[in-house]
């Protein structure tokens, strides 16, 4: 009957659908599938596990709990965006009546919001890749190179290993022809050099020190698997955010901010043309007392 079919089962068979017959780019169905993953989550703690005990009221009394995370409003208007398209397939595949359709409007998003992680939510990452595996070792050093320096996807993709001086704990960027100098702590320092014994065991003699963040088929990451690692390790954590490589990077700004480092001298080490953006960094710290 269709009142007894299982609801993790029926969002397994519609990320497949989305996988497999819309085509959907990987990273919205990475998106929506994390969504349906919490909301699922959600779902079990309120013991609903069959589809004929899903409703709107369920839905509401799920975004009130959400709105006590304090989520940005674009993260809480794609989360009910998720549920309103897993709502729809199953009204399209006869699994829910139509003229049920979840009818919740999304929020106005009237000022920007910058997500961020504070020292706690940091830590909750670090604890998910203590193993020192190959795998591990490289993506504890790209988050520890991110969140200590600053720097973009971009930026850390391009790295070999000739660009890091690990006595002065500095890393040295080439960008339009002009030298960029970032800095990296000791933590990053320390996990770099496991990260490069572990790759030099793995592959050898066909070790590349041009190319530092690679795959097991010793190719050159790309900006995709970056955000997927880091998603990864944020659903692992069970933290309540969208982290992405920006959260990371706006994560280091206010932790500059809050311990002394001026605007000023913060916009010139990033190369940003406006401190516009800096300003909000600030009041954040103002006004949550960072």
């Amino acid at each position: 009957m269709i009142e007894r079919i299982n609801l993790e089962k029926t969002i397994k068979n519609f990320i497949y659908y989305l996988e497999f017959e819309e085509n959907k780019k990987n990273n919205t169905v990475i998106s929506i599938k994390k969504d349906l993953n919490q909301f699922l989550k959600y779902l079990n703690k309120k013991n609903i596990t069959t589809l004929d005990k899903l409703d709107e009221l369920i839905v509401k009394e799920y975004l009130t709990e959400l709105k006590s995370f304090d989520l940005s409003i674009s993260t809480y208007n794609r989360r009910l965006s998720s549920i309103k398209k897993f709502y729809k397939y199953l009204i399209n595949n006869n699994l829910k009546e139509r003229g049920k359709e979840i009818l919740i409007e999304s929020k106005k998003n009237d000022e920007k919001k910058i997500e961020y992680l504070n020292s706690y939510e940091i830590n909750l990452l670090r604890d998910e890749m203590k193993e020192e595996s190959f795998n591990v070792l490289r993506d504890r050093l790209m988050f520890e190179l991110l969140y200590s320096s600053g720097m973009t996807v971009a930026e850390l993709l391009s790295l070999g290993e000739l660009n890091f001086n690990l006595e002065k704990r500095e890393v040295y960027l080439l960008k339009n022809k002009t030298s960029k100098i970032l800095y990296f702590s000791q933590t990053c320092k320390e996990i770099y050099l496991k990260y490069l014994n572990a790759k030099k065991e793995k592959f050898k003699e066909n070790n590349n020190t041009n190319i530092v963040f690679v795959n097991n088929s010793n190719m050159r990451l790309t900006d995709r698997s970056v955000r997927r690692l880091i998603n990864k390790y944020s659903e692992k954590a069970n933290l309540q955010k969208e982290v992405s490589p920006y959260t990371l990077r706006h994560s280091f700004c206010i932790y500059m901010l809050r311990n002394g480092m001026s605007k000023e001298y913060l916009a010139k080490l990033l190369e940003l043309k406006s401190i516009g953006l800096l300003d909000i960094y600030e009041d954040l710290c103002k006004k949550e007392n960072l």
